[in-house]
């Protein structure tokens, strides 16, 4: 993945801990001189930093899931599991190849943003090829690798065509 899905969490972390100290140390000091409106305006600044750290903490561990590797023998997928936060998906391809690498913008207008910028595409990848719909044709059955730099791009293409 792009290195921005690398810097964000660690602007989100270090976000939340800078929050996070003078909050503490004005919640203390609140409640020892029993202020309850500078207590409850430094306890929400409390909640916002806790809520920005375990944020930095689920988009570290997201990214971290994210592998495509190749060996002599097969290629194995690591991906985030759809349906269960934190754990990971183990995809072998060693009989199937892949027939499909297309690549899209980000249906998040945010990582859309940041993907103009860097150049960084999602690629989907799969086994079964194209459907021919109205609109055009859709990748079918794909699995998709979010923002991936052009030069991995062309790697994966070598790797996989050719």
């Amino acid at each position: 993945m792009a290195g921005y899905r690398a810097k964000m969490p660690k602007v989100l972390g270090i976000a939340g801990i800078l929050i996070l100290i003078p909050g503490l140390i004005v919640l203390v000091s609140a409640n020892l001189a029993q202020r309850e409106t500078i207590e409850l305006l430094a306890s929400t600044v409390v909640i916002l930093a806790l809520f920005l750290i375990f944020e930095a903490a689920q988009e570290w561990l997201n990214y971290n899931q994210w592998q495509f590797i190749v060996t002599n023998k097969r290629f194995i997928l690591i991906t985030p599991h759809p349906q269960r936060r934190g754990f990971a998906d183990v995809i072998y391809l060693k009989g199937g190849k892949i027939q499909v690498l297309d690549t899209n913008f980000s249906k998040s207008p945010l990582w859309g943003l940041f993907q103009v910028i860097q150049g960084t595409r999602d690629v989907m990848l799969s086994m079964s090829g194209y459907e021919f719909q109205e609109t055009g044709a859709q990748v079918k059955g794909g699995l998709r690798f979010p923002d991936v730099r052009p030069e991995d791009i062309r790697r994966l293409e070598e790797l996989i065509f050719g």
